[in-house]
Parts: C-alpha cells; sequence; structure tokens
C-alpha cells in the first residue's frame, strides 16, 4: 500500500518503510478501510498494492477521531486501474456524479511512459470526472452507512 514505484517484485510487496496508508481494523462489504498517513495530497490513492485485484478504502481522520471513507481505489493486479471520489452533503448522503468534482466520480489510471501510475490523460473538450460504475452502487451505499455510523479509529 504505497505510493509509485514501491511495489518491489522481488519482495512481492510494498515494504514496510514505503507504505503511505494504515489499516484502521475495519472493513466494509470484506474491503479494508485504510487511513492515509501523510498529506492528503501525497498519499490519496494506494498506487501500488500488495494484493492483487484488491479494492481499498480510504479514509480521513475527522477532528472528533471518527473515520469517514471517501475514495475507493479499485486495483488491476498491483496497480490502480480506477479511483471513486465520493463527496457527501451536510447529511452524509452521496453526491451523485453531475459531470463535475461537485459530485461523486471516478477517474482512469494507467501506466505513464517513466513506469509511474497516472490518471489517464483526457483529450481536448473531454470530462476528466466520470462516472462511477454501476457495479459499485452496493459498495458505495456500505460506505454511507459506514460514514454515518461514526467510527472511531481503534487503539493498537
Amino acid at each position: 500500500m504505497g505510493g509509485n514505484g514501491s511495489y518491489d517484485k522481488k519482495l512481492g510487496g510494498v515494504p514496510k518503510k514505503d507504505r503511505t496508508h494504515i489499516e484502521t481494523g475495519y472493513k466494509v462489504m470484506g474491503h479494508k478501510v485504510l487511513l492515509q498517513k501523510g498529506i492528503e495530497d501525497q498519499t490519496k490513492n494506494i498506487l501500488n498494492a500488495n494484493t492483487s485485484n484488491s479494492i481499498y478504502l480510504i479514509a480521513k481522520l475527522n477532528v472528533d477521531d471518527t473515520l469517514t471513507i471517501f475514495n475507493v481505489n479499485i486495483n488491476k493486479g498491483h496497480w490502480i486501474g480506477t479511483e471513486i471520489n465520493l463527496v457527501f452533503d451536510s447529511n452524509g448522503n452521496i453526491v451523485p456524479y453531475n459531470g463535475k468534482k461537485t459530485g461523486s466520480h471516478s477517474h482512469k489510471w494507467i501506466e505513464q511512459p517513466d513506469g509511474n501510475m497516472g490518471r489517464k490523460p483526457v483529450s481536448n473538450g473531454e470530462n476528466p470526472h466520470l462516472p462511477i460504475p454501476i457495479e459499485f452502487s452496493t459498495l458505495n451505499s456500505a460506505i454511507e452507512t459506514f460514514n454515518k455510523q461514526k467510527h472511531k479509529l481503534k487503539k493498537k
């Protein structure tokens, strides 16, 4: 669970020192809820994962020590393939896709020429904010419920 270039084929995973997220001890529909370790813009996504074809739910820690899942990473192999950004209204309900960053949306990721993962570039006039694939509707509903339950970060 690390950034670009952190998956080590010889080790068969991401070394602990390179991991950008920590496990919270929670799962939603069998998918791990992870917490960012660093600056949000740098660790919003897990670009390299130990487990092939996994789905990770990325949470942030609120001021009241509760977790809010706001991002879903869907991996192709050990690398991110799709990112879902969830946007919530003041009642904790998911704001539906509206073609803009102000609504929940997704992005496709591809391997860049330098070997790092990056969002798939868009052509002139293309919208970089894509609809969320329909197969994630049930998971998104479960995330919405999880967030409303105000789970506290488990102490180890």
